[in-house]
Protein backbone atom coordinates (compact mmCIF):
# COMPACT_ATOMS: atom_id res chain seq x y z
CA UNK A 1 0.00 0.00 0.00
CA UNK A 2 1.35 3.43 -1.02
CA UNK A 3 2.14 5.91 1.74
CA UNK A 4 -0.07 9.02 1.76
CA UNK A 5 2.70 11.10 3.31
CA UNK A 6 4.03 13.88 1.11
CA UNK A 7 7.75 14.09 0.46
CA UNK A 8 9.49 16.87 2.41
CA UNK A 9 9.90 20.10 0.45
CA UNK A 10 13.27 20.54 -1.21
CA UNK A 11 15.42 23.58 -0.40
CA UNK A 12 14.90 24.91 -3.92
CA UNK A 13 11.13 25.09 -3.33
CA UNK A 14 11.61 27.38 -0.32
CA UNK A 15 13.64 30.17 -1.87
CA UNK A 16 11.96 32.87 0.21
CA UNK A 17 12.95 31.33 3.53
CA UNK A 18 16.02 32.77 5.27
CA UNK A 19 17.74 32.39 8.62
CA UNK A 20 15.94 34.32 11.34
CA UNK A 21 19.16 35.89 12.55
CA UNK A 22 20.16 36.80 16.07
CA UNK A 23 17.82 38.24 18.70
CA UNK A 24 17.70 42.04 18.74
CA UNK A 25 20.56 43.66 20.61
CA UNK A 26 20.13 46.23 23.40
CA UNK A 27 21.73 48.72 21.00
CA UNK A 28 18.88 48.22 18.51
CA UNK A 29 16.27 48.52 21.26
CA UNK A 30 17.90 51.70 22.60
CA UNK A 31 18.03 53.09 19.04
CA UNK A 32 14.30 52.48 18.43
CA UNK A 33 13.42 54.02 21.79
CA UNK A 34 15.49 57.18 21.25
CA UNK A 35 14.40 57.54 17.63
CA UNK A 36 10.71 57.48 18.59
CA UNK A 37 11.35 59.99 21.38
CA UNK A 38 12.98 62.36 18.85
CA UNK A 39 10.29 61.82 16.18
CA UNK A 40 7.48 62.44 18.70
CA UNK A 41 9.18 65.57 20.01
CA UNK A 42 9.76 64.18 23.51
CA UNK A 43 13.44 65.00 22.94
CA UNK A 44 13.33 68.39 21.15
CA UNK A 45 15.80 69.82 18.60
CA UNK A 46 18.86 71.29 20.26
CA UNK A 47 18.67 68.95 23.26
CA UNK A 48 22.09 67.60 24.29
CA UNK A 49 22.37 63.81 24.52
CA UNK A 50 24.61 62.92 27.43
CA UNK A 51 25.66 59.29 27.39
CA UNK A 52 25.84 58.82 31.17
CA UNK A 53 22.46 60.48 31.69
CA UNK A 54 20.72 58.41 29.01
CA UNK A 55 22.33 55.24 30.32
CA UNK A 56 21.02 55.97 33.82
CA UNK A 57 17.50 56.93 32.70
CA UNK A 58 17.14 53.93 30.38
CA UNK A 59 18.78 51.56 32.92
CA UNK A 60 21.21 50.10 30.41
CA UNK A 61 24.98 50.22 30.07
CA UNK A 62 26.68 52.97 28.09
CA UNK A 63 27.57 50.62 25.21
CA UNK A 64 24.03 50.25 23.71
CA UNK A 65 23.44 53.98 24.20
CA UNK A 66 26.63 54.74 22.29
CA UNK A 67 25.58 52.35 19.49
CA UNK A 68 22.12 53.93 19.33
CA UNK A 69 23.44 57.49 19.14
CA UNK A 70 25.87 56.46 16.39
CA UNK A 71 22.97 55.10 14.29
CA UNK A 72 20.94 58.25 14.94
CA UNK A 73 23.88 60.32 13.71
CA UNK A 74 24.07 58.23 10.53
CA UNK A 75 20.36 58.86 9.93
CA UNK A 76 20.82 62.60 10.40
CA UNK A 77 18.65 62.83 13.52
CA UNK A 78 21.50 63.91 15.80
CA UNK A 79 24.77 65.73 15.15
CA UNK A 80 28.06 66.18 16.94
CA UNK A 81 28.44 69.12 19.30
CA UNK A 82 31.94 69.61 20.58
CA UNK A 83 34.46 66.81 20.84
CA UNK A 84 32.31 64.03 22.31
CA UNK A 85 28.80 65.42 22.65
CA UNK A 86 25.71 65.11 20.46
CA UNK A 87 22.56 67.19 20.08
CA UNK A 88 19.23 66.47 18.43
CA UNK A 89 19.37 67.99 14.96
CA UNK A 90 16.76 70.55 13.91
CA UNK A 91 15.09 70.47 10.51
CA UNK A 92 16.72 72.35 7.63
CA UNK A 93 14.82 74.36 5.02
CA UNK A 94 15.92 71.90 2.32
CA UNK A 95 14.66 68.88 4.31
CA UNK A 96 11.33 70.60 4.98
CA UNK A 97 10.78 71.52 1.32
CA UNK A 98 11.83 68.09 0.01
CA UNK A 99 9.90 65.98 2.50
CA UNK A 100 6.69 67.97 2.48
CA UNK A 101 6.86 68.53 -1.27
CA UNK A 102 7.01 64.76 -1.85
CA UNK A 103 4.33 64.19 0.80
CA UNK A 104 2.02 66.68 -0.97
CA UNK A 105 2.31 64.73 -4.23
CA UNK A 106 1.84 61.28 -2.69
CA UNK A 107 -1.03 62.16 -0.34
CA UNK A 108 -2.95 64.26 -2.85
CA UNK A 109 -2.86 61.30 -5.26
CA UNK A 110 -3.97 58.96 -2.44
CA UNK A 111 -6.92 61.29 -1.79
CA UNK A 112 -7.76 61.29 -5.52
CA UNK A 113 -7.86 57.46 -5.53
CA UNK A 114 -9.76 57.34 -2.24
CA UNK A 115 -12.46 59.54 -3.74
CA UNK A 116 -12.90 57.03 -6.55
CA UNK A 117 -13.63 54.33 -3.94
CA UNK A 118 -15.56 56.48 -1.48
CA UNK A 119 -18.65 54.99 0.16
CA UNK A 120 -20.78 55.64 3.22
CA UNK A 121 -18.58 53.51 5.47
CA UNK A 122 -15.41 55.44 4.61
CA UNK A 123 -17.23 58.77 4.90
CA UNK A 124 -18.51 57.81 8.34
CA UNK A 125 -14.99 56.94 9.51
CA UNK A 126 -13.68 60.29 8.26
CA UNK A 127 -16.55 62.23 9.84
CA UNK A 128 -16.12 60.39 13.16
CA UNK A 129 -12.43 61.26 13.11
CA UNK A 130 -13.22 64.92 12.45
CA UNK A 131 -15.79 64.93 15.25
CA UNK A 132 -13.27 63.53 17.74
CA UNK A 133 -10.63 66.04 16.60
CA UNK A 134 -13.06 68.94 17.01
CA UNK A 135 -13.98 67.77 20.53
CA UNK A 136 -10.28 67.52 21.48
CA UNK A 137 -9.61 70.98 20.04
CA UNK A 138 -12.49 72.58 21.95
CA UNK A 139 -11.15 71.36 25.30
CA UNK A 140 -9.23 73.99 27.26
CA UNK A 141 -5.50 73.39 26.99
CA UNK A 142 -5.99 70.86 24.18
CA UNK A 143 -3.50 67.98 24.23
CA UNK A 144 -1.12 68.18 21.26
CA UNK A 145 -0.44 64.41 21.40
CA UNK A 146 -4.19 63.72 21.13
CA UNK A 147 -4.56 66.13 18.20
CA UNK A 148 -1.60 64.49 16.45
CA UNK A 149 -3.11 61.04 16.96
CA UNK A 150 -6.49 62.10 15.55
CA UNK A 151 -4.88 64.02 12.68
CA UNK A 152 -2.84 60.94 11.77
CA UNK A 153 -5.97 58.79 12.03
CA UNK A 154 -7.82 60.98 9.51
CA UNK A 155 -5.01 60.76 6.96
CA UNK A 156 -4.56 57.03 7.58
CA UNK A 157 -8.20 56.43 6.61
CA UNK A 158 -7.53 58.18 3.30
CA UNK A 159 -4.29 56.23 2.67
CA UNK A 160 -6.13 52.94 3.19
CA UNK A 161 -9.16 53.98 1.16
CA UNK A 162 -6.91 54.68 -1.86
CA UNK A 163 -6.62 50.92 -2.31
CA UNK A 164 -3.00 50.97 -3.50
CA UNK A 165 -0.51 48.92 -1.47
CA UNK A 166 2.42 50.41 -3.42
CA UNK A 167 1.30 53.98 -2.71
CA UNK A 168 0.60 53.13 0.94
CA UNK A 169 4.12 51.69 1.26
CA UNK A 170 5.66 54.85 -0.22
CA UNK A 171 3.70 57.12 2.13
CA UNK A 172 4.54 54.83 5.05
CA UNK A 173 8.25 55.25 4.36
CA UNK A 174 7.79 58.94 5.28
CA UNK A 175 5.81 58.18 8.46
CA UNK A 176 8.49 59.18 10.97
CA UNK A 177 9.30 62.39 9.12
CA UNK A 178 5.60 63.26 8.79
CA UNK A 179 5.06 62.70 12.51
CA UNK A 180 7.99 64.99 13.32
CA UNK A 181 6.51 67.82 11.23
CA UNK A 182 3.04 67.55 12.73
CA UNK A 183 4.05 68.53 16.26
CA UNK A 184 5.22 72.10 15.49
CA UNK A 185 2.11 72.57 13.34
CA UNK A 186 -0.46 71.31 15.82
CA UNK A 187 1.05 73.14 18.79
CA UNK A 188 -0.20 76.26 16.98
CA UNK A 189 -3.86 76.67 17.96
CA UNK A 190 -4.50 78.71 14.81
CA UNK A 191 -3.11 76.01 12.51
CA UNK A 192 -4.89 73.28 14.45
CA UNK A 193 -8.16 75.10 13.66
CA UNK A 194 -7.17 75.59 10.01
CA UNK A 195 -6.36 71.87 9.78
CA UNK A 196 -9.85 71.03 11.05
CA UNK A 197 -11.50 73.24 8.41
CA UNK A 198 -9.29 71.73 5.69
CA UNK A 199 -10.36 68.22 6.70
CA UNK A 200 -14.02 69.24 6.62
CA UNK A 201 -13.58 70.68 3.10
CA UNK A 202 -11.89 67.46 1.94
CA UNK A 203 -14.76 65.30 3.17
CA UNK A 204 -17.37 67.57 1.53
CA UNK A 205 -15.55 67.25 -1.81
CA UNK A 206 -15.25 63.46 -1.35
CA UNK A 207 -18.98 63.20 -0.71
CA UNK A 208 -19.52 64.92 -4.08
CA UNK A 209 -16.95 62.54 -5.64
CA UNK A 210 -15.00 65.54 -6.93
CA UNK A 211 -11.61 63.83 -7.28
CA UNK A 212 -9.74 66.83 -8.69
CA UNK A 213 -11.05 69.13 -5.96
CA UNK A 214 -10.00 66.70 -3.23
CA UNK A 215 -6.56 66.34 -4.80
CA UNK A 216 -6.12 70.13 -4.85
CA UNK A 217 -7.35 70.54 -1.27
CA UNK A 218 -4.94 67.95 0.12
CA UNK A 219 -1.99 69.42 -1.76
CA UNK A 220 -2.88 72.94 -0.56
CA UNK A 221 -3.30 71.65 3.02
CA UNK A 222 0.18 70.12 3.14
CA UNK A 223 1.96 72.99 1.39
CA UNK A 224 0.31 75.49 3.76
CA UNK A 225 1.81 73.52 6.63
CA UNK A 226 5.19 73.59 4.90
CA UNK A 227 5.03 77.39 4.56
CA UNK A 228 4.21 77.76 8.26
CA UNK A 229 7.16 75.58 9.33
CA UNK A 230 9.51 77.55 7.06
CA UNK A 231 8.21 80.82 8.55
CA UNK A 232 9.04 79.48 12.03
CA UNK A 233 12.50 78.48 10.81
CA UNK A 234 13.10 81.91 9.22
CA UNK A 235 12.00 83.59 12.46
CA UNK A 236 14.82 81.75 14.24
CA UNK A 237 12.63 79.19 15.99
CA UNK A 238 13.92 75.61 16.18
CA UNK A 239 11.74 73.01 14.43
Amino acid sequence: MESSKKAPAKAGQLKGIRALGKPRSMGDIAYDYLKQAIVKGDIPPGQRLIENQLSSLMEVSRVPVREAVKKLEQEGLVERSGVRGFVVKGLSRKEIEETLGIRALLESYAAYLATEHIDDEILKKLEDSIRAYRAALEKKGSNTDKLMQLNSQFHEIIYRAAGSEKLYSLINSFRDAIHRYRRPLLTSEHYAQVSLHDHEDMVRAMRLKDKKKVEQLVKKHILRGMDLIIQELDAGNTV
